[in-house]
């Protein structure tokens, strides 16, 4: 009736292959865990034993899933991050946040001062967590990346349908120009006469811009594209945070009235519904209450 029990396999080892997926590596994975490389290898020999399937194809500088490693990674991966989540909510409740917290963002919203003056007040708030901000333009897996919390456009859809997603702002763009580009190349009417004028446009206000359009210039450096629009290289479509003072100051023009264009939507977005360490839950609340206090 027991027999069975015996060739179960560990799940500290289960653990450590989701492990060594994740830091795509053995040695890696036991630098992570603390433990010899030689041991995870060996472990991972026998929960391949015990299962009776081989889950990784090793090779000398990376390791491939074999189709019943990808399964299983599929089967444990949730769990175990649940399990360790809370394991970890329990350890710390009511300690003071720390350790690193790893955001990603698109580079449209880093270069806001709202978001500036976000991360002050949480590295203020927050004095023993080590923050890492890194900047994406694609939808990442915020588990196998050790990402915490990541920052998309709406139109980016997430990389699993389990992640939550909060909306946290519609961000208005404005079409600009300098109004030396104006008087000597003139002013478009509307959106179809784009074509005839130098465009200036980016990953993320293209989705906002009618389909066929031609572009003097395509970059997602939204400094850069300011910086052209400022100096009379062309026509920008801009976040109207990013370019208020530039309006204000004359060195850019409003081509466009605001409503020609949708507004963007940005989207938060972290793994797990529960479980929150204290220092991800004090970002996610910081966002919360900066971006809904914004007009």
């Amino acid at each position: 009736m027991y027999k069975n029990r015996k060739s179960l396999p560990s799940f500290d080892d289960i653990y450590l292959f989701v492990l060594v997926v994740r830091h795509k590596g053995i040695s890696a994975a036991a630098q992570f865990s603390g433990l010899q490389r030689s041991k995870v290898s060996r472990r991972l020999q026998e929960l391949e034993k015990a299962l009776g399937h081989q889950l990784l194809i090793r090779t000398t500088r990376s390791i491939e899933l074999t189709k019943q490693g990808e399964w299983l990674y599929q089967q444990a991966s949730s769990p175990i991050n649940t399990l360790v989540d809370a394991s970890l909510l329990m350890r710390d409740h009511h300690i003071t946040p720390r350790g690193t917290l790893r955001v990603a963002i698109p580079p449209a919203l880093g270069m806001t001062e709202v978001f500036s003056t976000l991360i002050e007040k949480y590295i203020e708030e927050n004095t023993e967590v080590k923050l890492e901000i890194e900047h994406h333009v694609q939808s990442l897996d915020l588990r196998r990346s050790n990402i915490d919390l990541q920052i998309l456009p709406s139109y980016i859809e997430p990389l699993h349908d389990d992640y939550i997603q909060q909306r946290l702002i519609q961000i208005p763009y404005s079409m600009v120009a300098s109004p030396n580009y104006l008087r000597v190349n003139g002013h478009p009417d509307n959106v179809t006469q784009l074509d005839q004028f130098h465009l200036l446009a980016s990953r993320y206000n293209k989705s906002l811009l009618p389909q066929g359009l031609n572009y003097q210039l395509f970059s997602d450096d939204l400094n850069l594209l300011q910086k052209l629009a400022i100096s009379g290289k062309g026509i920008a479509l801009l976040p109207s945070i990013l370019i208020e003072e530039n309006i204000k100051q004359g060195s850019l023009v409003e081509v466009l009235p605001r409503k020609s264009f949708t507004d963007l939507t940005i989207t938060l977005i972290y793994p797990t519904p529960h479980y929150l360490p204290e220092k991800t839950r004090s970002m996610v609340n910081l966002f919360r209450e900066t971006f809904s206090d914004l007009p």
